[in-house]
């Protein structure tokens, strides 16, 4: 039996899907993803080793609606919809069977009823066996319910069939499932609040196999990484072992945490010996009220600045998600988030508007209050679209998603890049091991392609310079600055226009604080 195991393309149902696909990706000649798509190899390690298996990301190679699978499965997270369904319909006129699973069939199943031969429901771990014996045996069920995973149990990814040599970061799941409760969240819809953990020596296994098919740098993929800190320490001690053994090359790490981690100095000490450097953060904002309304409350009572200062100076360097839009915000906030974003020691941010996923207790609040824009609420995804499918209380969307774009760019702008360049530099404490090397090639590089192409941009020339000159005062952390620059560069371009870079005269937008 062949079957066929498709991560579809993101999409964003914004206008700007060329854009967005980028941001998943790095370099534009021979673009490489950020991250690999481990839902694909995770799910065909169940399959029997007899079967003829194909996996297929979308970023990094086209869909083959000829290829001669007697099945197709598609994995449909938030942000893959619509070119889920798309494929699922082309795949479906030819013949083979087709499944549909992932984190929004799970989260809104009727969308997706009537659009395939067989929909997961829930997590695929629970139900994997019986889906194998009905496939080989009677014929699939049209739905399958699964419950919470036993991460203990989880077969090893099939990392032989992706095309790593495509991707700059491998993943390893370490957890499921998040204690907190943010009301615009859809993780704990579907993953629960009760967080699941994959015991230390399968975590320590699976990093290995990623680094004998040459990734250096690696995800640990976990909703929030440091909120148990028992568990915390004792893994972070185990990877440190690991990554400090002479015979081996230093591998990166990048996961999730929460501010509460900055009152902690041990983890952040075994962060750092580790080689955690590089972490995501959600402050959303410095709006104390509406960090109350979402449930943000793990944000509450301390000063962001301060917190984030800690954690850097710590040796973890960290992009942060900002969200514009709570009922609290008025036509001044993208100023102020602006202000808030310029005060702290990052450099990257993920910069949206508040939407209300399916299933989350937000949509449900929005939906009763007759707030909710009905004709988008299937496909809109946080960090996709500047259109909300919220009405907003103190503005209108289109000035919200104008609000949205202005923030955006102001800090994409080089010159205020450069002062939290600055900032970055000057707080970050020095890393315990020496600096991962990246798997990319002298040849299709896509950091230097970035720089070539950006070089004929006098603002961005100009920040390329100022980083380089920061990197000779603090050449120890010279690899965390260039990773922060090779992200901000691809934002940039993105965000820009790359079209416009690739001629003599690049149009370039200046925007400053109103």
């Amino acid at each position: 039996m062949r079957v066929y195991l498709i991560a579809p393309k993101p999409d964003f149902n914004s206008g700007d899907t060329e854009n967005n696909s980028i941001l998943n990706t790095i370099g534009f000649k021979s673009p490489q993803v950020m991250v690999a798509a481990a839902s694909i190899t995770s799910i065909a390690a169940w399959f029997p080793p007899e079967t003829d298996l194909v996996l297929c990301d979308e970023l990094i190679d086209p869909v083959d609606l000829d290829d001669p699978a007697d099945l197709v499965g598609i994995s449909i997270n938030v942000a893959q919809v619509e070119r889920g369904l798309e494929l699922a319909a082309a795949f479906r006129a030819k013949g083979p069977t087709v499944v549909l699973g992932g984190p929004h069939v799970s989260l809104a199943p009727e969308v997706f009823e009537g659009r395939a031969d067989c929909l997961i429901k829930g997590e695929f771990e629970p139900v994997a066996n019986s889906f194998i014996d009905d496939l080989f045996g009677a014929g699939l069920k049209p739905s399958y319910s699964g419950g919470k995973a036993d991460l203990s149990t989880q077969p090893v990814p099939r990392w032989d069939l992706y095309p790593n040599h495509r991707a700059l970061s491998g993943v390893v799941q370490t957890s499921r499932g998040c204690p907190f409760s943010c009301n615009f969240c859809d993780v704990i819809q579907y993953l629960g609040r009760v967080q699941r953990h994959k015991p230390d020596d399968k975590v320590i296994a699976e990093i290995q196999l990623l680094y004998d098919h040459g990734y250096r740098e690696i995800q640990l993929s976990d909703d929030n990484f440091t909120v148990y800190r028992s568990r915390s320490k004792q893994l972070l001690k185990a990877i440190a072992k690991w990554n400090s053994q002479p015979e081996r090359e230093t591998v990166g790490f990048y996961t999730q945490l929460s501010v509460d981690v900055a009152r902690d100095p041990e983890v952040l000490e075994l962060c750092n010996a580790a080689g955690l450097r590089r972490a995501f953060i959600g402050l959303e904002t410095d709006n104390e009220e509406a960090l109350k309304d979402s449930g943000k409350r793990q944000n509450l009572k301390v000063n962001l600045i301060d917190e984030t200062t800690k954690i850097l100076q710590g040796g973890v360097a960290l992009r942060s998600g900002l969200i514009v839009g709570f009922d609290h915000d008025t036509t001044e906030c993208f100023e102020r988030q602006f202000n808030f974003a310029q005060a702290l020691p990052i450099v990257g941010y993920n910069v949206t508007v508040l939407v209300a996923p399916v299933s989350t207790p937000l949509y449900d609040d929005m939906k009763a209050a007759g707030r909710l824009v009905e004709a988008a609420d299937d496909v809109l995804s946080v960090g996709g679209t500047s259109l909300t499918n919220i009405i907003p209380r103190n503005m209108t969307r289109a000035e919200l998603a104008e609000g949205r774009d202005w923030l955006k760019s102001a800090i994409l702008d080089p010159e205020n890049a450069a002062q939290r360049f600055e900032h970055f530099a000057r707080v970050l404490g020095a890393p315990v091991l020496p600096p991962f090397k990246t798997r990319t090639r002298s040849a299709d590089d896509p950091f230097l392609e970035l720089v070539s192409l950006l070089a004929r941009d006098k603002p961005a020339r100009r920040l390329i310079d100022f980083v380089r000159d920061i990197e000779s005062e603090r050449p120890e952390i010279s690899g965390d600055l260039m990773a922060s620059l090779a992200t901000y560069l691809n934002e940039y371009a993105a965000d820009r226009g790359v079209s416009a870079f690739k001629t003599k005269n690049p149009r370039h937008r200046t925007y400053a604080a109103r």
